[in-house]
């Protein structure tokens, strides 16, 4: 009951934190875009999470030596995805460190950057792919924080099977997504239907929303990881005290006993 209460309490604080961040969209032309421009902080958070969840799979990957090797290249997997999904978002650090000149990526790119993700090959007209990259983003965050969760509690044999092999995170953070994607439409359907609320004149309502429900899926993304491995290092933890129980229970003792008995014989 208590953890239940524990949970409860988290998405409860994680909802109204993630609907403050999009509060900007309600506010004047300069606010807004202090939050949700290029390099603006809704931005950079995004970045942040997903770096910082790439960290927390790699260091699953060097610290759980003892998992599967499956369930360790899924880990290594991960971290090099979440780490190229910080990187680009960020655009590699072209406008922190000033990179300017032109190379084979800039000049191919939609939007002049230093990015893979907005490549003239995933997007527009000529486009390799049959959706955008950032649609990419959001069905494999809705597959990896919610689907495989919910479908491995509903089926626990099939969940065994799976989280020996690939993480599964667990479900109710997952709920952040779904609460996201709520808060997004919301957003989407709301702002045009009262032009008054909305004050940017040059960005349009949809980039600001979108930005901000990046963010939110990134936030839930790390909060998973972040729960996941805390209840992977208390099950090993627990794993190695229940291994040293057997190792100095009863039955040990006395095979330790008879071992010695048999050295005096």
């Amino acid at each position: 009951m208590k953890q239940y209460k524990s949970q409860v309490v988290f998405l409860i604080a994680a909802t109204v934190f993630l609907g403050i961040t999009f509060l900007p969209l309600f506010a004047n032309e300069r606010t807004l875009d202090t939050f949700a421009r290029e390099d603006g902080i809704v931005e950079n958070l995004t970045a942040i999470y997903l770096l910082v969840t790439s960290l927390l799979f790699a260091a699953g990957f060097f610290r759980f030596r003892s998992s599967a090797w499956l369930l360790r290249l899924s880990y290594l997997g991960l971290a090099l995805l979440f780490f190229l999904g910080a990187g680009e978002e960020i655009s590699w650090g072209e406008r922190i460190f000033g990179w300017t000149e032109q190379n084979f990526i800039r000049e191919r790119n939609v939007q002049g950057e230093l990015t893979l993700h907005n490549l003239e090959y995933f997007q527009g007209d000529d486009s390799l792919l049959p959706i955008s990259i950032s649609q990419l983003f959001i069905a494999f965050t809705f597959v990896f924080a919610v689907l495989i969760p919910l479908v491995c509690m509903l089926l626990p044999k099939l969940g065994s099977f799976v989280a020996a092999r690939f993480p599964v995170m667990p479900l109710y953070p997952g709920l952040l997504v779904v609460i996201t994607y709520v808060l997004q439409k919301s957003m989407l359907r709301i702002l045009p239907m009262f032009p008054a609320l909305y004050q940017h004149t040059s960005m349009p309502i949809p980039q600001g929303v979108h930005e901000i429900r990046e963010h939110g899926y990134t936030f839930a993304l790390l909060a998973s990881a972040i729960i996941y491995f805390s209840r992977e290092r208390a099950n090993k933890a627990e794993s190695s005290r229940e291994t040293q129980g057997d190792l100095t229970g009863p039955s040990s003792i006395m095979a330790v006993r008879i071992d010695n008995e048999g050295d005096k014989i």
